[in-house]
């Protein structure tokens, strides 16, 4: 993932390694570049030119569609369904590992928390020639070591982050939905969903209070309070579904710590009008999708009285069909956009 630097000041085993590796000498030049790595680790003149050593020396065919490994099971992972749907056109192969030592190149790595004593795992890859995409998740506050990345060709990650957003081989992609959720029938209209607006989940959590508080101004709302994250008194996937399926509105307070927010993408998966929040100086939904018709407010009593503005059944149904269209022709776009970008960062030589 680095990019070299225009003026750099190589150290003679550098300069050593550029005339080898020009001369063709590949794996000659490769031991100077982890020479250069020995004294400066991270350097990303070293890895650039290391990462290139090995590709030429690789002896795996580059038609191979990506293997798609995950490092921990995927009947354990909310984003399972949703990933496998971006990915279907991409990826060959999927293979669980979950040992932090399956090689395949190309490959794409889905995993999560990241810890420094998971960065060997993807310098083994590097140093064996392996093109890898990390597909990171739930890195929601920024915590996790990064020091994976540099061994990357490129990273797709949930999260989007402005320090991060600058780098052209990383690619944000929204959370999505839940395993399970998805369903292939025609969402009801408006006029055919029983609330107005709905709300399950635990309510003493960032800005819920206050949502909820301002939405009981609007009639026809239904409420599912729990006690907390996948309390045994939360609602199953499937009672999840069924309630969205039956509501027009969905106001989606704040995530854990983030504004975007799970509910925010399955109540465009059931056809619903989601309602999101925005920060003065943060739109982040818009960052990181792009122009949306989802409503969006900076305070919850301003939703209330958008919610109320909409006097007729006609103007409520032309907002909700407007964010199920743009919702559909998104996720038809982002999977092959998804795909182009690992193209690119894999080589051209890949399909």
């Amino acid at each position: 993932m680095s990019v070299l630097l225009p003026h750099f000041n190589p150290s003679p085993a550098f300069q050593a390694g550029l005339v080898l590796f020009q001369t063709g000498l590949f794996q000659d030049a490769a031991s100077k570049f982890m020479e250069v790595l020995q004294q400066a680790p991270g350097d990303p003149d070293a890895l650039q030119f290391l990462r290139l050593c090995y590709r030429r020396l690789g002896t795996v065919p580059k038609s191979a569609k990506p293997t798609l490994v995950w490092q921990f099971p995927p009947d354990q992972t909310w984003e399972r369904d949703w990933i496998r749907a971006l990915l279907r056109d991409v990826v060959g192969v999927e293979v669980v590992d979950n040992t932090w030592s399956h090689l395949a190149d190309p490959m794409i790595v889905v995993d999560n928390r990241l810890v420094e004593a998971k960065t060997p795992y993807y310098r083994r890859a590097f140093e064996q020639g392996c093109r890898v995409v990390l597909l990171h998740l739930s890195d929601e506050v920024f915590k996790d070591d990064l020091g994976a990345y540099r061994y990357c060709d490129g990273v797709i990650r949930n999260c989007r982050s402005d320090l991060l957003a600058a780098h052209r081989d990383i690619f944000f992609f929204p959370l999505g939905y839940k395993a399970g959720f998805a369903r292939t029938e025609t969402p009801k209209s408006a006029a055919d969903r029983k609330y107005m607006w709905s709300f399950a989940g635990d309510p003493n959590k960032s800005t819920r209070a206050a949502m909820l508080n301002a939405m009981q101004k609007v009639e026809g709302g239904h409420c599912h309070l729990t006690s907390g994250f996948g309390a045994s008194d939360s609602l199953s996937t499937d009672g999840y579904r069924a309630l969205m399926d039956d509501s027009v509105f969905v106001p989606c307070p704040v995530g854990w710590m983030a504004l975007e927010t799970f509910r925010a993408y399955e109540a465009l998966e059931a056809g619903c009008i989601p309602i999101v929040e925005r920060r003065a100086g943060l739109d982040y939904y818009t960052e990181l999708l792009g122009a949306h018709p989802m409503p969006t407010v900076t305070s919850w009593d301003e939703a209330a009285q958008l919610v109320q503005s909409l006097k007729t059944a006609c103007q409520i149904e032309r907002v909700r069909s407007a964010c199920h269209a743009w919702w559909q022709d998104y996720k038809h776009r982002l999977g092959p956009d998804m795909g182009v970008f690992v193209k690119r960062v894999f080589g051209a030589e890949t399909p």
